[in-house]
């Protein structure tokens, strides 16, 4: 990292929107000295519903932003944009670059000659990346493909209705498989589980924030540098802003909720 060993490491962390802010929630309870700037592209978001070179794009440019706040390392807390832009930007940035990888191996190894069920993004569910996972995992046959489009902007606006009925529809496959194992590979997700766990009492989740987050810790020796994480937030879209600062807060302290 960047200048004295001794200063606090500052680390960048970008979502298409709100769904990152599962994994800065997980940082922010570690007991360890880090500095982490938020960026939401609430702008541009869903990144899940476009094209690959557009969600580069869009991806490229936060972590420019990020950089011009001199930052140490980025995290892209989306897994999409980790699906479309991770390879690219660890070539061109000067920082370690850390991405999202959907709980797919943890799964198949909780539940043995099981099909288990990844709910993603377009973009996600295409990308060469997941391909290549499955391919390693020798568990093509396994893994049953949900479309979540449209799920993590419901997040966004802090729908939690709309998002139950969205939910109901897609967890219908699953449930009519027997399919119990439903792998959470999209960051936005993750504040869905008492929703998924309400319409499907059964269903067993499992996502890759955790992971993501000891990554980071390991790779950034951050257990050396104990104290207290501090964090800025940062959102692409001025509509709102108030209300938008206020949800943000609502879920890093409480969880999806409807933004009053």
């Amino acid at each position: 990292m960047n200048g004295n060993q001794n200063r606090v490491p500052k680390i960048g962390v970008m979502d298409s929107g709100m769904g990152g802010l599962s994994v800065l929630k997980e940082l922010l309870e570690l007991p360890y000295s880090a500095d982490f700037l938020y960026y939401g592209d609430l702008a541009h978001a869903p990144y899940g519903e476009k094209k690959t070179f557009e969600v580069l794009e869009l991806t490229r440019n936060v972590c420019n932003f990020l950089l011009k706040e001199e930052v140490d390392a980025i995290l892209l807390a989306c897994n999409t944009a980790t699906s479309a832009s991770a390879s690219k930007l660890r070539e061109e940035l000067s920082v370690p670059v850390f991405g999202m990888e959907p709980a797919i191996k943890p799964a198949l190894l909780a539940h043995p000659g099981e099909k288990i069920a990844l709910l993603a993004t377009s973009v996600t569910h295409r990308e060469e990346k997941l391909q290549e996972l499955k391919s390693e995992l020798d568990a093509s046959e396994r893994v049953v493909h949900l479309n979540c489009d449209g799920l993590a902007s419901l997040v966004d606006a802090g729908k939690s209705q709309e998002a139950k009925l969205l939910l109901k529809n897609i967890l219908e496959i699953p449930k009519q498989q027997g399919i119990k194992a439903l792998v959470l590979g999209c960051t936005h997700y993750v504040f869905l589980k008492n929703e998924i766990k309400e319409l499907y009492p059964e269903a067993i989740l499992h996502d890759g924030n955790q992971g993501t987050v000891r990554h980071l810790v390991r790779s950034l020796h951050l257990e050396e540098k104990p104290g207290h994480p501090t964090h800025t937030l940062y959102f692409s879209s001025e509509t709102n802003g108030e209300k938008t600062a206020s949800f943000a807060h609502k879920l890093l302290t409480f969880g999806f909720a409807e933004p009053t």
